[in-house]
C-alpha cells in the first residue's frame, strides 16, 4: 500500500457513480474510512455493500444536498459514525440530461430552458456545495483541522455557449470555493478544486449523449482522479490550499511544484 490512510475519515457526496465513486474506491484501497453519500437508494445501498464485501471501511450516509435538513442531520451522523471528518470532497452533480436529453446534438438556448429544470440544476451544483460545506466544515473547526475538495470543471464549459446552467452553476461553485479557502486560512482547513480535464464518462450523460459526443471527442476514465484525491489526502498536501488541480494533467502539476508523488 503505497499510501497508508489508515485512520483517515473522508465524506465523498456523490459518491455512488462516476467519479466520486472512483475517489471513494482509490481512498479505500488505501486504508482510509469513506462515508459514501449520494441521494437515498438501491445504487446507494448496493455500492456500500460492494465496498464492504471486499473488506474497506465504507459507511452508508444518504442525503440529497439540496435538503438543508438532511444535510444537517447527515453531518452529525457523519460524525458519529467515523469520530472525525479529516476530508470532505464536494461532488454531487446533475448534467444538461435533466433539461435536455438530447443536449450534445440538440442544444438549447438559455431562452428555452425550463425553469424547474434549472433550478433544480443550480441547487445541486452549486447551492449543494455550499450547504455541505456549511454543515461538514463545524466538526473541521471544532477540531481545528480538515480538508475540503470541490470538484470542478474546465474554465472553457463555464461559459461555454448552449452550456447553461451546468457551466454557470459550476462557475459560481468553483468561486465559492475561492471564498472558502481565504475564510479558513489559518483555522487549519484547506479548501482545494479539482477537475477532471475534460468531459468524463459518468451517469451525467444517458447513453444517447455519450454515442454522440464520441463522433467527435473521446471521454476521460473517471479512474483520472483517483491518484489526485490520494494525494490531496496525503501528508504531502498537508497546508496546501487555494490550489486548483487538473486531473488528467496532474503528472505536469506535480513537476511543476518539484513534488514526487507515488500514489
Amino acid at each position: 500500500m503505497k499510501n497508508d490512510l489508515k485512520g483517515f475519515s473522508a465524506v465523498i457526496t456523490g459518491g455512488s457513480s462516476g467519479l466520486g465513486l472512483k475517489m471513494a474506491e482509490a481512498l479505500l484501497e488505501n486504508g482510509a474510512t469513506v462515508a459514501v453519500s449520494s441521494r437515498p437508494g438501491e445504487r446507494l445501498e448496493r455500492v456500500v455493500a460492494e465496498f464492504s464485501g471486499k473488506g474497506y471501511h465504507a459507511v452508508l450516509l444518504p442525503m440529497d444536498v439540496r435538503n438543508e435538513r438532511q444535510v444537517k442531520s447527515a453531518a452529525k451522523k457523519a460524525e458519529g459514525l467515523l469520530g472525525k471528518i479529516d476530508l470532505l470532497v464536494n461532488n454531487a452533480g446533475i448534467g444538461m440530461t435533466r433539461l435536455n436529453p438530447d443536449f450534445v446534438e440538440n442544444p438549447k438556448p438559455f431562452h428555452e430552458l425550463d425553469v424547474e429544470g434549472v433550478r433544480d440544476l443550480i441547487e445541486t451544483n452549486f447551492l449543494g456545495y455550499f450547504i455541505v460545506s456549511k454543515y461538514f466544515v463545524k466538526p473541521m473547526l471544532m477540531a481545528g483541522a480538515g480538508r475540503i475538495v470541490n470538484i470542478s470543471t474546465g474554465l472553457k464549459t463555464m461559459t461555454m455557449p448552449f452550456g447553461a446552467p451546468y457551466g454557470p452553476a459550476k462557475a459560481g461553485a468553483e468561486a465559492l470555493g475561492s471564498v472558502m479557502a481565504e475564510e479558513l486560512k489559518g483555522l487549519g482547513i484547506t479548501v482545494n478544486t479539482l477537475l477532471p480535464g475534460g468531459p468524463a464518462d459518468t451517469a451525467l450523460m444517458n447513453e444517447k449523449n455519450r454515442a454522440d459526443f464520441l463522433k467527435f471527442s473521446s471521454l476521460l476514465d473517471p479512474s483520472v482522479m483517483k491518484r489526485p484525491i490520494l494525494f490531496l489526502a496525503s501528508k504531502q498536501a498537508e497546508g496546501m490550499t487555494g490550489e486548483r488541480i487538473i486531473a488528467s494533467e496532474f503528472d505536469d502539476w506535480l513537476k511543476s511544484r518539484n513534488i514526487k508523488f507515488e500514489g
